[in-house]
């Protein structure tokens, strides 16, 4: 069995990210990325509710994002926006508690550039159903270093549409286990 330390945000040190080198081979960090069938987390369950409650027309950001039924886990949302015909992603949203692993705000990244290959492919796919199907992904993340298991995450990808009421973008939220 894997030894479990989950870092905190204090752990990271004048906010560089102790993942910085998760997707460089030399860096003895794996990053594991796996789509599955239902998310495992306790907390799921609070965003697929609001996924239920959703009105006819969909979840807007900016109309129904921020919202007091998912106001708890706000800090754990990534608002992500398709750009380059649907080659990348776009962070436009990132909650504070997503400094969990990145060790920074990612506000306005580029996803292919915090998610190289390999992961980054499936990542993309994950995020592009959800707003193809307009049904709900869900993904399992884990970085680990050997046998400790650095960070492990579970994500419930939602498709929604952007403020103009147009454009079909898609809201992660990030669950961490502890």
């Amino acid at each position: 069995m894997k030894d479990a330390r989950v870092p905190k945000e204090s752990d990271v040190p004048n906010g560089s990210s102790i993942f910085e080198d998760a997707n460089n081979e030399s860096s003895g960090i794996h990053t594991e990325y796996r789509p599955i069938e239902a998310p495992a987390h306790p907390q799921a369950t609070k965003v697929l509710a609001f996924w239920d409650a959703r009105p006819a027309d969909g979840i807007i950001i900016g109309r129904d994002v921020p919202s007091r039924a998912i106001a708890s886990l706000l800090s754990h949302v990534i608002v992500h926006e398709p750009i380059n015909g649907g080659s990348d992603l776009k962070v436009r949203v990132a909650g504070t508690a997503v400094r969990r692993r990145f060790g920074r705000d990612i506000t306005g990244e580029i996803m292919s550039n915090l998610f190289p290959a390999p992961t980054f492919p499936d990542r993309l796919k994950s995020v592009l159903t959800a707003i193809e199907t307009g049904a709900p992904q869900f993904a399992d993340c884990q970085l680990s270093n050997g046998s400790l298991d650095i960070l492990h995450s579970e994500l419930v990808i939602l498709p929604v549409l952007a403020p103009d009421r147009i454009s079909k973008w898609a809201l992660t939220v990030v669950f961490f286990f502890n």
